[in-house]
């Protein structure tokens, strides 16, 4: 019998894995993969304190801005906090160090079903050698957006977004978002540095017809698509936890998760190490520290939807703050921005509100 079954071995769960081994728990971690990390699903743009986590030898693109276009005109924003990573080689770093602290790793195994009894949860898994069951404490579902821990647990699942990248063999020197809610109306188009390739995507309706615009004359290098969970769901139940975009907790208004997976990785390794009601301790853990990030996230992400639209009120608003924006603003924390709004134009920021709900109440 393990202590903890892990489901998914992403960051997330390479993570949590690595966490609970180093502090003497027996792990075993499953994935559905032949080979770790293989195929990405994800961009690799960061904030630097991801890299203060995973390593400097991962980066592979120093983007310092990031220029916003939007039907009315655009603007740029500059960072000297933006990294990107190599996802793939990230993934296997994660799981590596798992196994080093003796993590059990099984790939090419499927989970069909987690039952959950008075002397621990039983863990139906289908492997190339058959099917059997393992037994397990604790069970954490890291299985990604799709979670099929989740499904078995009766947890309702978030909003689920469909996305499409591209890889282009081609150089870009700075990110480029295109907010255009007439062709991405749920989300964005993105392009981001990525070495000597360009990566160029979009989630939501029309994903494809976008991203094949944007190819132009360049080729295409791979095609990868994933899903993006907005808004965070239940942190599990039982013995049974949810972590990373299994839990829904990327962020609403970027779609990025990865800090969120290996933060939230933390706070259930040390609830699971203190013992006592372990998922109430997990949501102490991971609400008192990144996690009410994620719930303003997902709460600035409803205002966009219903209000981004009226880009002639807030797009010269933002213009008119860019120096300020550039010093407060963090990929990981958005609501930084937002608050820097209301308190910096104090006489701007209402009447732009004012008149944005005024335009929707008419519309």
């Amino acid at each position: 019998m393990y202590d903890v079954l892990v489901i998914g071995a992403g960051p997330a769960g390479s993570n949590v894995s690595y966490q609970l081994s180093k502090k003497g728990f027996r792990v075993k971690m499953v994935d559905l993969k032949e080979r770790v990390g293989i195929p990405n699903h994800c961009s690799g743009l960061v904030d630097r304190r991801v890299v203060d986590i995973v390593g400097e030898d991962l980066v592979i693109d120093r983007p310092s801005e990031a220029e916003i276009s939007t039907p009315i005109g655009s603007f740029s924003l500059s960072s000297h906090r933006m990294r990107v990573v190599d996802r793939v080689l990230l993934d296997q770093k994660l799981a590596a160090m798992a196994q080093s602290e003796g993590t059990d790793l099984s790939l090419m195994t499927m989970v069909t079903d987690v039952r959950e009894g008075s002397d621990g949860i039983n863990v139906h898994i289908k492997s190339k050698n058959g099917f059997e069951t393992t037994r397990a404490r604790f069970v954490i579902g890291a299985d990604g957006p799709a979670s099929t821990v989740r499904r078995n647990l009766g947890i309702r699942a978030p909003k689920l977004l469909s996305s499409l990248q591209f890889d282009l063999a081609r150089r870009s020197e700075k990110v480029k978002i295109n907010l255009d809610r007439r062709r991405t109306p749920d989300f964005f188009s993105w392009e981001i540095p990525s070495g000597n390739e360009a990566e160029i995507g979009a989630s939501g309706t029309n994903s494809e017809e976008v991203v094949r615009s944007m190819v132009g004359k360049d080729r295409v290098v791979r095609r990868r698509g994933g899903l993006i969970p907005i808004g965070p769901t239940q942190l599990g139940k039982g013995n049974s936890f949810l972590i990373g975009d299994a839990a829904g907790l990327s962020k609403s208004t970027t779609g990025g998760g990865l800090y969120a997976a290996l933060k939230s990785g933390d706070a259930l390794a040390c609830a699971i190490q203190n013992g006592g009601n372990v998922l109430q301790e997990y949501q102490r853990n991971w609400y008192g520290s990144f996690g009410i990030e994620i719930r303003r996230d997902y709460n600035i992400r409803k205002l966009l939807d219903r209000y981004e639209k009226h880009y002639n009120l807030w797009v010269p608003l933002v213009s008119s703050s860019i120096s300020g924006i550039n010093a407060v603003g963090d990929v990981d924390y958005p609501s930084k921005t937002l608050l820097y709004m209301l308190f910096s134009s104090p006489l701007h920021f209402p009447k732009a509100l004012k008149g944005i709900m005024s335009k929707s109440l008419h519309s």
